[in-house]
């Protein structure tokens, strides 16, 4: 009888030698398919977050919530088509510092109502919270821009003192609407925020960290360019608690405005000071009367009292905080903006 188990032996291994490559290729692409389907259903779902052109690893954690912050839209706010501005440094994109760099420059200076307590409050665990509220006339815009504490030119937005005033919550103050509304009358606007909430006047004498920091970041804000244009002052409430401080305001804010002008070599630098119009102090009236009392050129002031307080009865509400810097712009554009001048276009 002819033995077959040989030749069958043989057949056997000639067919899996054959056969086992392509199961190999089919379960190799059944596995790639059913990769392909799970990453349509995640991308379809939101859980993958790779950036257009991103190679590395798929992140699902960090970079997911990055994309979402970035879409999502502000919450309306309380006030009627006033939009609610981003808080600061919060742009989608970084221009170069160059390319924002302002032609009119004003520097902002002083305490808490000039660095701005405009819709601060305080929750039943008595911690202060900002409500974020802006309204339209104190809202960003392309052609305001303002230096930040580590010296760069940025797109100016509520709260501007929030980094330099960092110890406290800053709200709303007067500067983004006061340069809201000289922005048409002189060209791209650069703020310069120093103010500092609880400051004396002793504390801005010349040789203090605060007088210094104030004059470093005036100088470095024309470093690129442009020309300092004004300084707003609203400070002298911590200067009424005794009478020692109240008789000496006068004089030190006389001095202060020689050193500024001296410091920074501009003799004419027009200076508008806030009178102050809040606070139960002793000796409210006698700094008032000092502040207004000043006769000194290119100097003008303008008055707080009247404009509406917070229930604290010291700081300036959102509203008021409008009001005061249309004063300060009709000020500066009434006695420092040349009337023959052409108004800028709007930019």
């Amino acid at each position: 009888m002819e033995d077959f188990s040989s030749s069958s032996s043989d057949s056997d291994d000639d067919f899996m030698l054959f056969v086992f490559p392509i199961l190999l290729l089919a379960a190799r692409e059944e596995e790639l398919s059913n990769n392909r389907r799970r990453k349509r259903r995640r991308l379809a779902r939101g859980v993958i977050t790779r950036p257009i052109g991103d190679t590395g690893p798929t992140d699902t954690g960090s970079q997911s919530s990055l994309i979402s912050d970035a879409r999502t839209p502000l919450k309306p706010n309380k006030i009627k088509n006033n939009p609610v501005s981003p808080q600061p440094n919060t742009y989608p994109a970084k221009m170069e510092s160059q390319s924002l760099q302002p032609k009119q420059i004003f520097i902002l200076s002083g305490q808490s109502n000039m660095a701005g307590r405009g819709g601060v409050f305080r929750d039943h665990h008595h911690h202060q919270h900002w409500d974020r509220v802006v309204p339209s006339e104190c809202g960003p815009h392309p052609s305001i821009h303002r230096l930040s504490a580590h010296l760069r030119w940025e797109p100016a937005c509520e709260p501007l003192h929030a980094d330099i005033d960092a110890k406290k919550v800053c709200g709303v103050g007067p500067g983004m609407a006061f340069a809201n509304a000289v922005r048409e009358r002189v060209g791209v606007v650069g703020l310069v925020p120093c103010a500092v909430g609880g400051t004396a006047i002793k504390e801005w004498a010349r040789g203090e960290h605060l007088y210094e920091s104030m004059v470093k970041r005036a100088r470095e804000s024309v470093n690129g360019g442009g020309e300092i244009k004004g300084l707003l002052w609203y400070q002298g409430e911590s200067d009424t608690s005794t009478q020692h401080d109240a008789d000496a305001y006068h004089g030190n804010m006389v001095k202060l405005i020689e050193n500024v002008r001296e410091d920074l070599s501009l003799p004419s630098l027009p200076i508008i000071q806030v009178a102050i119009g809040s606070g139960d102090a002793k000796h409210l009236e006698k700094v008032r009367e000092a502040q207004l009392g000043i006769k000194v050129p290119n100097v003008v002031c303008v008055d707080a009292k009247g404009l509406e307080l917070k229930d604290d009865h010291l700081h300036l509400t959102t509203k008021a905080q409008v009001q005061l810097g249309h004063m300060l712009a009709d000020a500066y554009i009434k006695h420092f903006v040349s009337s023959e001048a052409h108004a800028h276009p709007a930019l």
